[in-house]
């Protein structure tokens, strides 16, 4: 009898955060369809709308329901599927897609509650979703037809599989989570070499066999999933590339990139370098978004990073920085970093706020991971998974975009310091009261 006492108050609980989780969600869901709504009132419903990386994404989707299955290099599937689905049941119609995107984005407020009650408690977690349910960066990535959206809660489908997977060691869940890294890589190929982080995971206790089975079946399943499509550019293209084109990337994170951007004045933009270097019609005929132009501007990269690797190294450290914090060539106007003065003949105030605090969000989880550095181990996945893409964007390039669908993951950080702070307070509080 009294544990069935006792259990009614906990069952109200659980109730209760269940509940709010709903209103967060709804909460968040609210703001992305109010962008959506806004976003396609000024816009018009075609393909005009669109710009930077949209008309790839929105072409290919277009044209594989006409019939040309992915015929250009410089994308992997996943989203353009995802916008040709969307495509099918409303017809062309990107305002379409922003609505969708709008539920998908919403998506992202329970997984990361789901995600956070693996390392902390319940009312943090919901700190955690509260965050993202009203992240403005992550907010604004439903108005554009690019990757961002969808993902973001790959990423946490991906830890949370590889999770899942080592708390059940089974050769099938390790397959499961490995293949939903596969679809994440088809989505963005960032993760290629994700799988090397697997074997500092497992816990040593584990037979040497166990883990070999686990790893094989890790990358067996990335294989069997990625094969069809890597066979597609074979068979396309006459020549062997896993996933897609890099478009120039690691020559943008070379030292003749640097030297060009960074040192030469008058400083340029991203935009700038694109209609200038990377355009063909000005650099000699090499068009990144080409298999030839890519591996030209690759080979250009791989030298000048062999001529010079102590600029190649110090580049490197900035956009280590540059990844979480924004890059001065492409998220910041005039190349000026937190100056809220260069900023305003570009944003509203409350867009420039909306900046400032998403692009902030780094420093307070690294404050967080202090806080919780005696619980180091617990978080070492979390920590892993954004290590993992600060190395890999500080090799190539960065900008502030690549990092904005890891920040469910600081969330999570910094609402679990914020419950450690609280129960130490807690702690002090009692002890001072008890003497």
């Amino acid at each position: 009898m009294t544990s069935n006492i006792s259990e009614v108050p906990q069952q109200r609980n659980d109730g209760r955060i269940v509940w709010a989780l709903i209103c967060l969600t709804l909460l968040g869901l609210a703001f992305r369809l109010y962008l959506a709504w806004r976003t396609n009132q000024t816009l018009p419903d075609t393909p005009a709308r669109l710009r930077g990386d949209e008309p790839g994404y929105e072409g290919l989707a277009y044209w594989l329901l006409k019939g040309h299955f992915f015929e250009w290099p410089g994308r992997t599937p996943v989203y353009p599927f995802f916008v040709a689905g969307c495509y099918a049941i409303f017809g062309r119609s990107p305002a379409s897609v922003v609505y969708v995107q709008a539920f998908l984005g919403a998506i992202t407020i329970p997984l990361t509650f789901i995600l956070a009650r693996r390392f902390t408690g319940a009312q943090s977690s919901l700190v955690a979703a509260g965050l993202i349910a009203l992240h403005p960066s992550l907010i604004l990535h439903v108005r554009l037809l690019q990757t961002e959206v969808l993902y973001a809660p790959l990423i946490i489908l991906t830890v949370l599989g590889l999770l899942w997977a080592l708390e059940r060691p089974r050769w099938q869940n390790f397959a499961l989570a490995g293949a939903v890294l596969a679809i994440t890589n088809l989505c963005r190929p960032t993760r290629i070499f994700f799988p090397l982080i697997l074997p500092l995971l497992m816990p040593r206790q584990w037979l040497f066999k166990r883990k070999i089975a686990c790893f094989v079946a890790y990358l067996g399943a990335i294989i069997i999933i990625t094969v069809p499509w890597t066979y597609h550019n074979y068979r396309t293209h006459k020549t062997f590339f896993i996933y897609s084109v890099s478009t120039a990337l690691l020559w943008q994170g070379s030292p003749e990139f640097y030297h060009l951007v960074y040192e030469k004045l008058p400083k340029r933009n991203i935009v700038q370098i694109w209609e200038e270097e990377l355009n063909p019609a000005r650099n000699g005929g090499h068009n990144a978004f080409t298999i030839e132009g890519d591996r030209y501007f690759t080979k250009r990269a791989i030298a000048s990073i062999l001529r010079e690797p102590a600029v190649y190294l110090w580049y490197c450290l900035q956009k280590a920085v540059y990844l979480w914090l924004g890059n001065p060539i492409s998220d910041w106007p005039d190349h000026a970093m937190f100056n809220v003065q260069a900023m305003r003949p570009f944003f509203s105030p409350q867009r420039i706020v909306g900046i400032l605090s998403s692009r902030i969000l780094p420093v307070f989880a690294a404050l967080g991971m202090i806080v919780l550095r005696h619980r180091w181990r617990e978080f070492l996945p979390l920590l892993l998974v954004c290590g993992y893409f600060t190395l890999i964007h500080a090799l190539t390039y960065a900008e502030v975009r690549y990092s904005e669908p890891l920040h469910p993951i600081l969330a999570i950080v910094i609402a679990a310091a914020a419950g450690e702070l609280q129960r130490r307070l807690k702690s002090i509080s009692q002890s001072v009261s008890g003497s």
